[in-house]
């Protein structure tokens, strides 16, 4: 029998200024067991990218014109899943805000989409409270951010 994550690619990609990632193959490799436990099998593009481009990404689909850390766009397709955005220098900021390493933190952002791309959302206090327990359980965190 195949190995799941044999099946499907995550590809990442960069815009603009933002570099490639040194922990390139960890990423994916997280992003794939993710998706495997979560039972999807589709390719995933995940593209860094400046805080400019988030920015105006999020004032054309959301209407929200300021920064955020990671956007998805589910597209549900037989090949692609989704697309995941993610600003480097925005994850790069926030990082010692939530008490987390530059990697840690990539690693938090890039979760957090791969879970929307899964149905995941946090509109509703409900919903919020169910992602971030995911979040944290699949991280192997508490909810206060501490190791487990």
């Amino acid at each position: 029998m195949p190995d799941p994550s044999s099946l499907f690619e995550i590809e990442f990609l960069y815009e603009g200024e933002a570099s490639e990632q040194p922990w390139g193959d960890s990423l994916k490799d997280l992003a794939k067991k993710l998706l495997i436990e979560e039972g999807f099998s589709q390719n995933v593009n995940v593209i860094f990218c400046t805080n400019e481009f988030i920015r105006a990404l999020n004032a054309e689909h959301r209407q929200i014109d300021k920064v955020t850390d990671v956007l998805s766009f589910e597209w549900h397709e037989s090949f692609l899943l989704g697309e995941i955005y993610i600003a480097l220098e925005q994850v790069q900021k926030q990082a010692p805000l939530y008490g987390n390493s530059y990697l840690d933190e990539l690693k938090r952002v890039l979760v957090h989409g791969v879970l929307h791309l899964c149905g995941y959302d946090h509109l509703k206090t409900s919903d919020r409270k169910r992602m971030r327990t995911r979040e944290c359980e699949f991280l192997g965190i508490d909810l206060y951010g501490e190791s487990t």
